[in-house]
């Protein structure tokens, strides 16, 4: 089943400079939870309820330079992880939250420096 969870808003195109005209629905499928549960369990067991959470206030946008897909970031400060989640649109055009995982503040740094990363708040 797919869920609308959130939009690419209108901050996030400017911030990362992307050649879409309108907010997009962001869905996240059965599949995308089950590739998050597979592959990084103990990210999606901690941060998975957070999903909506990270889309609509991330700490950091950015463009994966590899992949192009949309990332968002999350700083928890309490714990100090860097949680990403990681949108890709479909060949049919829609949106998809494809991922989350743990990103080390090494890459985040990285991707700031880099210029890939945007600060969001």
């Amino acid at each position: 089943m797919n869920k609308q969870i959130g939009k690419v808003n209108k901050k996030v195109i400017k911030l990362l400079n992307l050649n879409l005209t309108e907010e997009m629905p962001i869905i996240l499928g059965d599949s995308n939870i089950e590739h998050m549960k597979r592959q990084h369990p103990d990210d999606y067991n901690k941060y998975g309820k957070d999903i909506e959470n990270i889309l609509k206030e991330p700490t950091y946008v950015a463009r994966n330079p590899n992949q192009g897909s949309i990332e968002y970031i999350k700083e928890y400060k309490v714990n100090n992880d860097f949680i990403l989640v990681a949108v890709r649109i479909s060949n049919k055009g829609t949106m998809f939250a494809k991922t989350l995982f743990k990103m080390s503040e090494k890459k985040k740094n990285i991707y700031l420096k880099n210029g890939y990363a945007k600060k969001y708040q």
